[in-house]
């Protein structure tokens, strides 16, 4: 019995102890700040957090609709599940002419700057001269958003406005074999006789038969030349062809040797580089020779009633080195004798300059220690960007410079022809780009041939052949600085 009544006594007891203070169960709210669910690790896409999308879902297969749940923005989740499904289709940067790529399921849309249209933006609802040149045969300038065409002296626009047609029966710039088979459809009155033709489209001519190197001139130093010993001549090449190169005339001394190279510019004028004129006191230019052993009926020899001289021309470094020659006859335009085109700057600059390459000719050496060649010669040299130009040479070139050739194979230049032609072709046309100036050596590896700019005095030719002997009192003049020059006469 009292065993009994310990038992009841301490189970009160407990039971006063064990006796919660308020209710068993917690409040709702105060329940949800007690019991939270973990997230899982590499859960599905709605347990992901928004940041963590594009990780997830490199480590997981995702789906569009788990994407559109994250994003919660249609525009959002296009454009990640477009890259996320089958890669940026924008990353080859398919739109071209500014325009704007924006990626697409297993495709891309472009959206055009204003002027393009195209898959690609490809074509041009409206001309400009980048394009294809505005579709002009010469030179193209933009105003006001449209395009102008214009011609080189002796050519006219078409009806097309596009155009360019000859008014003369030997334009500038073109091949003289053949031309005047073509000319005498217009007028009988001024046509040769078309046996003296063989008659084949300029257009179908190679101006090299094969790839042909650099034209490393020869210069040991930055000053030499002026006995002659350090001028330029053509090495390797091909032989002009009749009438391929009826541009070039030859500066030939009192010996009758030929000492530099010369590009006619009209009737009267001759361009050639202003270090030749202190390679002989007198002179003569000939034209229409294309083997000096042999006279084929088109040679002729000019006196020369004034040399212009570029006034800032430097000797030590061959800056500026331009000349003009003004003749005391005119040049009768024939068979193996025309004049090359002169270009307009800006159009110079950015198409003809921009071209792979340009055609030097001369009368060269066959290295840079053998004897002169006695037939023109012609190389195709290939335009070579500036600074590889600058880091290529052991001397400074100026911004009056350019650089052409190669800088490995055996065809050069050598000691003869500086301020012979560099002429640039566009669509059968050549213009003049530059003069033969100097180099270091002929086919040295690593060396290319360094030209005088022409585009950098296209106005101070204009002035000098508008001037004409008449402006001879104007020396100094701030807009055409030149050294004006009466040579002394030739001995009988």
């Amino acid at each position: 019995m009292a065993g009994l009544l310990h038992l009841v006594l301490l189970s009160t007891a407990l039971g006063g102890l064990l006796r919660p203070a308020g209710s068993v169960f917690l409040p709702r709210d105060q329940a949800h700040r007690v019991l939270q669910r973990a997230r899982r690790a590499n859960s599905f896409l709605e347990e992901v957090k928004q940041g963590n999308l594009e990780r997830e879902c490199l480590e997981e297969a995702c789906s569009l609709e788990e994407a559109r749940e994250v994003f919660e923005d249609a525009e959002q989740t296009d454009e990640f599940w477009s890259k996320y499904k089958d890669g940026d289709q924008c990353e080859g940067h398919p739109c071209l002419n500014q325009g704007h790529c924006k990626d697409g399921i297993g495709d891309y849309t472009c959206t055009c700057a204003e002027g393009f249209e195209g898959k690609n933006c490809e074509f041009s609802t409206r001309e400009i001269c980048s394009l294809d040149n505005g579709g002009c045969d010469q030179f193209c300038r933009e105003e006001r958003s449209e395009v102008r065409c214009s011609c080189a002296h002796g050519y006219v626009l078409g009806d097309d406005s596009k155009s360019c047609v000859s008014t003369e029966r030997f334009p500038c710039g073109k091949f003289t074999q053949g031309r005047s088979r073509r000319w005498a459809i217009h007028t009988s009155e001024d046509a040769l006789d078309a046996s003296e033709l063989e008659h084949y489209d300029p257009a179908d001519l190679s101006p090299t038969e094969s790839s042909l190197d650099l034209l490393g001139l020869n210069r040991t130093e930055p000053s030499a030349g002026e006995d002659g010993s350090q001028v330029v001549r053509i090495v390797g090449g091909r032989d002009c062809a009749e009438g391929e190169c009826p541009w070039q005339a030859l500066l030939v001394n009192e010996e009758n040797e030929g000492f530099c190279g010369g590009t006619i510019l009209n009737e009267f004028y001759v361009l050639t580089a202003a270090h030749c004129l202190h390679q002989a006191k007198r002179f003569t230019v000939r034209v229409g020779d294309r083997n000096t052993e042999q006279e084929e009926g088109n040679e002729m020899a000019h006196e020369v009633e004034m040399t212009v001289k570029h006034s800032r021309f430097v000797k030590e470094t061959y800056d500026f080195d331009i000349a003009v020659l003004r003749l005391k006859t005119p040049i009768r335009f024939r068979r193996n004798v025309a004049p090359a085109c002169l270009p307009e700057k800006d159009w110079a600059e950015a198409t003809l300059m921009t071209q792979k390459t340009g055609i030097v000719s001369g009368f060269g050496r066959t290295h840079e220690k053998g004897r002169l060649s006695s037939t023109l010669k012609m190389l195709e040299v290939p335009y070579v960007d500036r600074s590889t130009c600058k880091l290529s040479s052991s001397f400074t070139i100026t911004p009056n410079m350019f650089c052409a050739g190669y800088d490995t194979q055996p065809e050069d230049a050598c000691q003869g022809d500086s301020g012979g032609p560099h002429v640039t072709r566009f669509k059968d046309t050549y213009f003049v780009t530059g003069i033969v100036s100097w180099g270091e050596g002929c086919a040295r590896k690593g060396k290319f041939g360094v030209y005088t700019k022409v585009s950098n005095f296209l106005k101070w030719i204009d002035k000098i052949m508008k001037a004409r002997a008449g402006a001879a009192g104007s020396r100094g003049h701030s807009e055409a600085p030149a050294t004006w020059t009466v040579p002394p006469p030739l001995p009988l």
